[in-house]
């Protein structure tokens, strides 16, 4: 039986280039995902066979998800799942099919890889319209679970942020209106204390996503390479601008997250998404001039704290400004 599993893969798999493709999951825009899948599948079924093997890339704010025929990553996921099926189906049933699986992978401390087998390579190949709606609706149970991890983070961060503003309050309150100036940098009146502070936690709890993300950058995108090196590699370089879009979606939905304790949260939640739109298209092309600076320079090093800092707060501001103007009336 073991050989059975081996002969199988070696005969498809062994030495093929995998056929690759990804795109990201834009966590604000569910059908627009389910057309960049449906579009990304339809094309590896009118372009590639049955028995190629392929392994579909979604990258998601906190993890990723992959579509892709058993086995690929793990000989011992084809081995055992064809050892269940011939206890089931008996020793001599004869399916030459492989099944396919979709795996939910989160990028969060101690978290467990999720998968779920749905249907074969020949069932989306040969009933690409049946078996599609199947392989969205575990996408989007994915996404969903991907989405419940990003709220919860948003919402440590928020906590996080209580401590924070108090420690600022009463910081600013043991200040000589002098010593908040010099401190500050402008006149700091006593009734705007409370409201100033509010604004530093949010900042603080902004900082530490935009070094989370920074230190991801350095240490899994860049390592030892030349800026030049990742914005020429393609996977790299796409790579990269996901980080960005990242951290524009955990700015965005700590701001949200915050706005749901409000009173006339969702009139508020749909102005910040109303101008989320041209804010993420803006904060994308500031991110692309700073790289194309840097890369004006080959040889320089990027100091990748300093620029999602110049990218990202900024964004932060952005959002906390159009926050008070709602609350503020």
């Amino acid at each position: 039986m073991e050989m059975d599993v081996k002969q199988k893969l070696a005969s498809k798999y062994d030495n093929i280039a995998i056929y690759t493709s990804g795109f990201y999951a834009d966590p604000e825009d569910a059908l627009g995902s389910r057309s960049k899948l449906m579009e990304t599948l339809k094309s590896l079924t009118m372009n590639q066979h049955a028995d190629t093997p392929f392994s579909l890339q979604i990258m998601t704010t906190n993890g990723e998800i992959n579509v892709m025929p058993l086995g690929l990553l793990s000989l011992d996921e084809l081995k055992k799942y064809e050892n269940d099926h011939r206890k089931k189906a008996g020793l001599n049933a004869d399916d030459d099919s492989i099944p396919m699986v979709i795996q939910f992978a989160p990028h969060t401390e101690h978290a467990k890889i999720q998968k779920q087998i749905v249907g074969t390579t020949n069932d989306l190949f040969d009933h690409f319209n049946d078996q599609f709606p199947k392989i969205w609706a575990t996408v989007s149970d994915y996404l969903d679970a991907n989405q419940a991890i990003l709220t919860d983070i948003e919402r440590d961060l928020l906590t996080d942020a209580k401590d924070v503003q108090s420690e600022y309050l009463n910081n600013f309150k043991t200040m000589t209106p002098d010593e908040r100036n010099q401190n500050v940098g402008y006149e700091l009146k006593d009734e705007e204390l409370d409201h100033f502070s509010h604004f530093m936690a949010d900042m603080h709890e902004v900082q530490a996503v935009v070094m989370s993300a920074a230190s991801f950058t350095q240490h899994e995108i860049m390592g030892d390479n030349l800026f030049t090196t990742v914005m020429n590699d393609r996977v790299l370089r796409n790579t990269f601008f996901w980080v960005l879009d990242n951290t524009f979606y955990e700015i965005m939905y700590y701001f949200i997250e915050k706005t749901r304790r409000m009173a006339d949260s969702d009139k508020i939640i749909k102005h910040l998404r109303h101008q989320k739109k041209l804010m993420i298209i803006n904060m994308r092309n500031d991110a692309f001039e700073r790289a194309q600076k840097a890369l004006d320079d080959p040889q320089q090093t990027i100091d990748l704290n300093h620029y999602f800092t110049d990218v990202f707060i900024p964004v932060a501001e952005q959002f906390s400004t159009e926050l008070d103007k709602l609350t503020s009336k």
